[in-house]
């Protein structure tokens, strides 16, 4: 092992520098350079190497860059995202669509999907060792897999598809072209995301199977909090420790941090680099350490689709709605059960059983082994006055791990014993609509700023007399800040019940207003000559649109859906000529409308003149 001395930039003082390509393999590090401390506060040698989590080896050298492109990143895997953590990485294509993608290893093609939101357009190929790998936001797949996938949506006229295949259909080789890159689904941006998942179907770090990613910059720590945790995270407010940048690193303000409490957690606004993006990626890994002991670690090396949404859990949900600060917690909500913890630490709560200081650090590392690390003294102090604690009003205190429910005032609730990660105090308030308004229930409001984990269900009691030619067009509509649901609920007697996965505001309106359809950068009668895409919009003012069909000349034509446009793209159904365009959209409480267009395709004009004066141009 290669020992030399090196001044950090970050520090301007002298500091070890180990480079070494024998590190154990249990680690799952490459060979990479590691920045400690200055020697004089070298951190013990067991805080870097002791294992704390599972033992688990990767291939290296298995997979290839999926792009004929140096991949570089613009999302890294257990990034935070709404409701989830992102899956895998984001591997960028400049701003370009239509970029050729490789299959990473041997394998075949088992499985296609093509959706509205999330992936879009994706390929898995499953391969020999057992994992699976996965390209998503597809702009199309190669020829043949292209031909089998259009000619079955046409035979079960549906755009999007969920299916799998056997393993003698699509066989590919390693680098052989699968696909063309794009932005379709969920993305909001041209890039090619890719997922490799193992024989579970947990979806793996990518980042573990040694691709040439360049990475020697450390993660950077931009705030710090704690948490009164005699209290409900719900509950409460984080309280910020105030770091800052000085010549020798990153430092609390204050020597010693007073607290007015006997038992607290922590909580970190942080993100990794790289070398070749400057894109903000999620962190890897953090520990704390009390007094030289770890009390608590996460590390994202594994994690499947189905516990992706544990995010809600893993991170200060109620702050990051009211205010979009993405605090992520040093702690184990109770109700948190995915499995990126280690086993061999607590829950993260740091117990001031007495006025003695505690000696804390937070270590910060990225997959590389880089690390940020910062040291505090905390001390309990009952003379030190507290921020002001408001916990909010609670109907019913829900307790994870534990069903529940509420039932007063015309609204039922139900939850199972998975739906909250930390107590939730249940506040509902309703209001009362005039007779005769489209809503037939109050509309009630609860905790809207609140995670929930899983679909609960929610009843509403009628207000008002419905005819029985309305009672059908009922729909319950949940909206909140960041989304909005309407569904056709099922009736016992004059109760509606449905189920959602979002707290908020919700009622029950009626609905027979029809959806809206109109044409995008064209009108009726239109003669179609350069453009490649017929484009409608259809939308409806309460809920989402439930079906869309479209017909040409009497036959079904396929459309894709990019949030309430949708879109064809012209090929060979719809050669040069004229044509008739039936739309019919349907909204969730079974409203239709119709509408015929008619237009034209037609070779695009020569102007005549031009083309003669460059003819003379180039005599000259």
């Amino acid at each position: 092992m290669k020992v030399e001395i090196q001044k950090s930039k970050a520090k301007s003082r002298k500091f070890l520098l180990l480079s070494s390509s024998i590190f154990s393999p249990t680690l799952n590090l490459q060979p990479y350079t590691i920045y400690l401390l200055p020697f004089f506060l070298l951190l013990p040698f067991t805080k870097l190497h002791a294992q704390y989590f599972p033992s688990k080896n990767y291939p290296t050298n298995y997979f290839s860059n999926p792009l004929g492109i140096p991949m570089q990143l613009s999302g890294n895997f257990g990034e935070l995202r709404r409701e989830h953590f992102h899956m895998g990485i984001d591997l960028r294509t400049n701003q370009k669509e239509n970029l050729p993608v490789y299959a990473a290893a041997s394998g075949y093609v088992s499985r296609i999907k093509i959706e509205r939101f999330g992936y879009g357009r994706a390929i898995y190929i499953q391969h020999e060792n057992g994992y699976t790998t996965v390209y998503a936001h597809l702009n199309n797949f190669y020829d043949t897999l292209h031909n089998y996938v259009l000619n079955k949506q046409y035979a079960e006229e549906h755009w999007e598809q969920d299916f799998v295949l056997t393993p003698n259909q699509f066989q590919v080789t390693k680098g052989q072209l699968i696909a063309l890159s794009g932005n379709t689904g969920g993305s909001q941006g041209a890039h090619l995301h890719f997922e490799i998942r193992d024989e579970n179907g947990n979806n793996i770090n990518p980042l573990l199977f040694n691709f040439s990613i360049e990475d020697n910059k450390p993660p950077i720590i931009d705030h710090l909090y704690y948490y009164d945790r005699n209290f409900s995270t719900y509950s409460i407010k984080p309280i910020e420790i105030t770091i800052q940048k000085t010549k020798a690193g990153l430092q609390v303000k204050d020597s010693v941090i007073y607290i007015n409490s006997n038992k607290i957690s922590l909580g970190v606004i942080a993100r990794d680099i790289t070398n070749t993006s400057a894109f903000k990626f999620g962190i890897y890994q953090a520990e704390v350490w009390v007094d030289s002991a770890m009390a608590f670690a996460f590390r994202l090396n594994d994690f499947s689709y189905d516990d992706s949404r544990y995010i809600n859990a893993c991170t200060d949900y109620v702050t990051h709605y009211t205010i979009g600060k993405n605090i992520q917690h040093l702690s184990k909500l109770p109700g948190n059960q995915l499995n990126i913890f280690s086993t061999n630490t607590s829950d993260g709560i740091i117990e001031l059983t007495d006025t003695l200081p505690k000696q804390i650090e937070l270590i910060i590392k990225d997959v590389a082994g880089n690390y940020s690390t910062i040291n505090f003294i905390i001390q309990k102090n009952e003379s030190v006055e507290n921020a002001p604690i408001v916990v909010p009003t609670a109907d019913e205190l829900l307790l994870p791990n534990i069903a529940g429910s509420y039932n007063q005032n015309n609204l039922q609730l139900d939850f199972n014993e998975a739906a909250f990660y930390d107590t939730l105090p249940l506040h509902i308030t309703y209001a009362t609509h005039p007779i005769k308004s489209m809503a037939f229930s109050n509309q009630y409001t609860f905790n809207p700023q609140m995670p929930i984990h899983n679909d609960y269900q929610v009843g509403l009691s009628l207000i008002q007399e419905v005819p029985d030619s309305l009672k059908k067009k009922i729909v319950m509509v949940l909206k909140n800040k960041t989304s909005k649901h309407a569904q056709l609920p099922i009736w016992k007697g004059n109760i509606a019940t449905a189920t959602f996965n979002k707290l908020g505001f919700v009622e029950l309106l009626v609905d027979t207003i029809p959806p809206i359809i109109q044409t995008i950068a064209w009108k009726n009668n239109f003669t179609f000559r350069k453009q490649t895409q017929l484009i409608i919009q259809a939308k409806d003012a309460i809920g989402e649109i439930k079906k869309f069909r479209a017909e040409l000349n009497g036959n079904w034509l396929m459309f894709k859906r990019k949030g309430d446009l949708f879109i064809y793209d012209f090929d060979d159904r719809c050669p040069l000529g004229e044509y008739e365009l039936k739309i019919i959209a349907t909204d969730e409480a079974d409203n239709i409308t119709e509408k015929i267009f008619s237009f034209a395709r037609a070779l695009p004009v020569v102007n005549k003149s031009k083309k003669k004066t460059l003819v003379k141009k180039k005599v000259r």
